[in-house]
């Protein structure tokens, strides 16, 4: 599904990474563990193309740059430092990422149901998200993303801000989709949490 092949990255000198080589499979749950600065949302960005590097990254065969230019929706990132528009509500910021991706809001309508109770937000998903706690913000974006149906998700630091039943949730969530034969590649710096995923 995805393979890197002798990867180097170097930022003003400093060796980022050094021929780096790993295969993810289809269905594979990898979870990159460290400190900051470490290299994590690095790695993820030069997934998605959007740094220079030096090796091979290759989507189902196909050059990273080359696949994401012709199968944009089968890899989807949810960064670190999301960006979320204040003046929607958690359901209208939901349909609103459903709209940009052309996904009619009817034919997953349940599963959204389904997040937010999970997630504890069906009481609030009609609040201005402005009103919203660093946590209940973190929710909204990953349900936006988890609705949807990749071939490869990656998610920087997804756990920032949860509390430890939506930790619980989603590690279930995120299994159901490994079993799916979506292949997940998330970062952390927290080890536990890796340790009972993977």
């Amino acid at each position: 599904m995805l393979r890197i092949k002798n990867l180097d990255k170097t930022f003003n000198q400093l060796k980022v990474f050094e021929n780096i080589n790993v295969e993810i499979l289809k269905g594979e749950l990898l979870g990159v563990v460290g400190s900051n600065g470490a290299g994590k949302t690095t790695l993820l960005n030069l997934i998605m193309s959007n740094l220079d590097f030096e090796g091979e990254i290759l989507i189902e065969g196909i050059p990273n740059y080359e696949y994401l230019s012709k199968y944009r929706d089968n890899i989807l990132l949810l960064p670190d430092e999301i960006f979320i528009y204040e003046f929607l509500t958690g359901i209208e910021f939901i349909k609103f990422i459903l709209d940009l991706k052309k996904i009619p809001f009817s034919k997953v309508e349940k599963n959204v149901e389904i997040l937010l109770q999970l997630f504890n937000l069906s009481e609030r998903s009609n609040s201005l998200i402005k009103e919203y706690s660093h946590g209940m913000k973190q929710k909204i974006a990953l349900i936006s993303v988890l609705i949807q149906s990749p071939k490869i998700l990656l998610l920087d630091e997804p756990v920032s801000g949860l509390d430890a039943i939506s930790l619980i949730v989603l590690k279930k969530i995120l299994i159901s989709m490994s079993k799916r034969g979506i292949t997940i590649i998330f970062t952390t710096h927290i080890l536990d949490f890796v340790e009972n995923l993977c």
